[in-house]
């Protein structure tokens, strides 16, 4: 795993994962987004749930030894197999998960209806979840 078209070969479960923990965010972050509106309140967010994403990666990677089995990537699973992607992979998700806090943040700031949350829903999925679209349709 050592291109960014390498991300294109996970399979689907991995990019629901993702998609998944993508949406849950935004939806996070519509609730907290109603509570807190302080200077501090979008950076402490952001660094905490990207916290909370990578630190069971490291403690996973921590008891990783000579032994460990790396499939490939076609058969990787989002969570059995998620702290034996390279670590570039997390740079990248943790890049998209702040783009979508980010703008989930901006979004509910100006308008926070349902409206909204279901607008940033629907754009999340769409974009977080292309690569596998491009798989599933290309197959038809």
């Amino acid at each position: 795993m050592d291109d960014l078209r390498d991300m294109g070969r996970f399979p689907v479960p991995v990019y629901a994962g993702a998609t998944s923990n993508i949406l849950l965010t935004v939806c996070l972050t519509y609730g907290l987004r109603g509570r807190f509106d302080g200077p501090l309140a979008l950076p402490a967010w952001a660094v905490g749930i990207i916290s909370a994403n990578v630190l069971p990666v490291v403690a996973l990677r921590s008891r990783m030894d000579e032994d460990t089995s790396f499939p490939p990537i076609e058969e990787m699973g989002f969570f059995g197999d998620q702290h034996k992607f390279s670590s570039w992979v997390y740079a990248v998700a943790s890049g998209n998960m702040l783009f979508w806090i980010v703008l989930s943040w901006s979004v509910f700031s100006r308008r926070r209806d349902g409206k909204a949350l279901a607008g940033v829903l629907a754009l999340a999925f769409a974009c977080t979840f292309f690569p596998a679209w491009i798989r599933l349709f290309r197959r038809a």
